[in-house]
C-alpha cells in the first residue's frame, strides 16, 4: 500500500463566507434550553437505526431518536474529555491532535518496516469482519449534518451544508461516500451487515438521530463535529493492513490530505453561538453541552474495539452451525460405511462433532488443497457464498490443527446467526420511501423540500439523490436566481 503522508492543518478562515439574504433562523442560538437527559436510552441502537432509514412511522422514529440521544448524552456525562475549556485554545489543540496522528503513523510504519507483525488483522477474514462491522456508521457518513440542509438560505450554516454535500460527492457517483463503501462491501462479499449486534450500531444511530434533530441539539452537534477526525491513526493503520490482506483501502484514505473542514466550520459556528450568549453562565452551559456532544464519539465500538471483537473460532462455529445437522448425518453415514461404532451419539454438540471430524482427517487438505469438509459442503450446496463467511472457513481450515485442539472448550450458547439469515431488509429505494414529487402547483419551498428529502441518508446515493445533490449545490453556490431553471428541470420529470 502506498504510505499516506499527512499535511493537514485546521484553518477556520479557509472556509468561504457565502452571502444569502438574512432570514431569521428557526434554530435559535441563545434561547434553546438543553433537553432533559434520561438516565437510560429506551431504544436499542440497531432498532432505531433501521427505523430511521425507513419512512414507516416517521413520528415514532423521531421520538425514539430523541429518547435515544438523551440517554446517550446521559452516558457521556461521566466520561472524561480532553476538549479545551476556552475557545482560544481550540486551534492549538487541533494542531496537536493532528501532530499526534502524524507521529503515531510514522512510528507505526517504522515498527512495520523493522519487522513487527500486523497490529490489527491476523487474517483476511479478520479484515472482512472489520469492513462489515464499521458499515453501520460508514453507510450514514455525515448524517448528523443532514438537518442543516433546510437552512440553505442562511450563510452561517452554508459550510456545514457544503460538508454534507462533499460526503455525497457533490452529486458525483464516483465520490459519494455511501456509494463507494457499498462498492467496497460488494467487492469483498460483505454486504450482509444488517444483523450485526446492537453495539456496532451505536455510532450510526447517534449520527442519524442528530441529523433528525439539529434544531434541538445544535451545541451537541458542534461538539460532535469537533470530535470527528476525517482520518484518525486507527483508520490509517487499518487502511495499511487492509492493503496487506488484498482489500482495496482507497475509501479510508480518500480525505487523508484534506483540511478538516468539518472541525473548522464547527469552530466558526461555536464562536457565533457563544457570542450570542447573554452572560457567562449561559456560555458555560453551552460549552457543557458542546463537550457532551464531543464525548458521544466515545460511545459504542471504536476501531480498536471492533478489531479486538473478532474471534476466528466463534466466527467459524457461527458459519458452520446452519450445516450442523447435515454434517452429523454425513459423519454417521461415513461411520456406518466403515463399520465404526460408538464414535457418535444421538445429540452430538457442534464443537465435539467438529473435534471428531478433525481427529478423523476431515480438515486435512488433499492434493488440490481442499479438505473433505469442504467437499462435503460443496456437494450439498452448503458452502458459504464467496465473501466473508467463505473466507472464515478458508482461514480456519488453514489453521485447523491449532484451532481444532480447542474446539472441545468452545462455548456455542451465545453464537449469533449469520446476518444473511436474519429477517432484516436492506435500505429502501426512493420509490419505497418517498411519496410523490413536484408538479405545476408546487412552490419554491415544496421543490426544495423534495430536493432535500432526496438527499437524506436513506437515498442520497441513488441516481435520484445524486441529481438532487447537484441541484442543491448549484442553488447553494449561485443563489436563488437559478430557481426557475431548476424548477423547469423538475417539471420535466414526475420525479428527479
Amino acid at each position: 500500500m502506498k504510505e499516506v503522508t499527512l499535511d493537514r492543518g485546521v484553518v477556520s478562515d479557509a472556509i468561504p463566507s457565502l452571502v444569502f439574504r438574512r432570514d431569521v433562523s428557526s434554530i435559535v442560538f441563545k434561547r434553546n434550553p438543553p433537553q432533559p437527559l434520561s438516565q437510560a436510552a429506551s431504544a436499542p441502537a440497531r432498532d432505531l437505526f433501521h427505523a430511521l432509514v425507513r419512512r414507516a412511522d416517521v413520528d415514532g422514529a423521531y421520538k425514539s431518536a430523541r429518547t435515544f440521544l438523551n440517554g446517550k448524552l446521559a452516558e457521556a456525562e461521566s466520561l472524561e474529555s480532553d476538549l479545551p475549556d476556552e475557545m482560544a485554545a481550540l486551534p492549538q489543540w487541533l494542531e496537536q491532535r493532528c501532530a499526534r496522528v502524524k507521529a503515531g503513523y510514522r512510528a507505526y510504519l517504522a515498527d512495520r518496516h523493522a519487522g513487527q507483525k500486523a497490529r490489527y488483522f491476523s487474517c483476511k477474514a479478520h479484515a472482512l469482519h472489520f469492513l462489515q462491522s464499521v458499515a453501520p456508521s460508514r453507510m450514514v457518513e455525515g448524517a448528523w449534518l443532514y438537518g442543516f440542509l433546510r437552512h440553505w438560505r442562511e450563510a452561517k450554516f452554508a459550510p456545514l451544508c457544503k460538508i454534507y454535500l462533499r460526503n455525497l460527492g457533490d452529486g458525483d457517483e464516483c465520490c459519494n461516500q455511501v456509494k463507494l463503501y457499498q462498492k467496497l462491501l460488494d467487492q469483498n462479499g460483505c454486504s450482509d451487515w444488517y444483523g450485526l449486534d446492537d453495539q456496532y450500531y451505536v455510532q450510526g444511530a447517534i449520527r442519524l438521530a442528530l441529523g433528525r434533530h439539529v434544531d434541538d441539539y445544535l451545541p451537541e452537534i458542534i461538539g460532535f463535529n469537533l470530535g470527528y477526525e476525517q482520518v484518525s491513526l486507527p483508520m490509517l493503520i487499518a487502511a495499511y493492513e487492509l492493503s496487506e490482506q488484498e482489500v482495496q483501502p482507497h475509501y479510508f484514505t480518500l480525505h487523508a490530505t484534506e483540511d478538516d473542514a468539518c472541525v473548522a466550520s464547527a469552530i466558526k459556528l461555536l464562536k457565533s453561538l457563544l457570542d450570542a450568549a447573554d452572560d457567562d453562565e449561559e456560555r458555560q452551559a453551552l460549552l457543557h453541552r458542546v463537550n457532551n456532544g464531543y464525548k458521544l464519539h466515545q460511545l459504542g465500538l471504536d476501531i480498536p474495539k471492533i478489531v479486538a471483537s473478532f474471534d476466528l473460532q466463534k466466527a467459524f462455529l457461527a458459519t458452520i452451525q446452519p450445516c450442523a445437522a447435515y454434517l452429523e448425518r454425513a459423519y454417521r453415514i461415513d461411520c456406518m460405511e466403515r463399520g465404526i461404532r460408538g464414535h457418535w451419539t444421538n445429540s452430538l454438540p457442534l464443537p465435539l462433532l467438529l473435534q471428531q471430524l478433525c481427529n478423523e482427517g476431515w480438515m486435512q487438505p488433499d492434493d488440490k488443497g481442499r479438505t473433505r469438509l469442504w467437499h462435503v459442503l460443496e456437494r450439498e450446496s452448503l458452502l458459504p457464498a464467496q465473501g466473508y463467511q467463505q473466507q472464515v472457513l478458508l482461514d480456519w481450515l488453514a489453521y485447523s490443527q491449532e484451532y481444532g485442539k480447542h474446539l472441545q472448550y468452545a462455548d456455542v450458547s451465545e453464537l449469533v446467526a449469520a446476518p444473511s439469515a436474519l429477517a432484516l431488509t436492506k435500505l429502501e429505494t426512493p420509490e419505497e420511501s418517498l411519496a410523490g414529487g413536484v408538479n405545476e402547483s408546487s412552490n419554491q419551498m415544496d421543490v426544495m423540500d423534495y430536493v432535500i428529502r432526496l438527499m437524506s441518508p436513506l437515498v442520497h446515493h441513488t441516481q435520484e439523490g445524486l441529481k438532487a445533490a447537484r441541484v442543491y449545490k448549484s442553488i447553494l453556490e449561485k443563489g436563488s436566481e437559478l430557481y426557475s431553471q431548476h424548477y423547469a428541470f423538475f417539471l420535466e420529470r414526475d420525479q428527479v
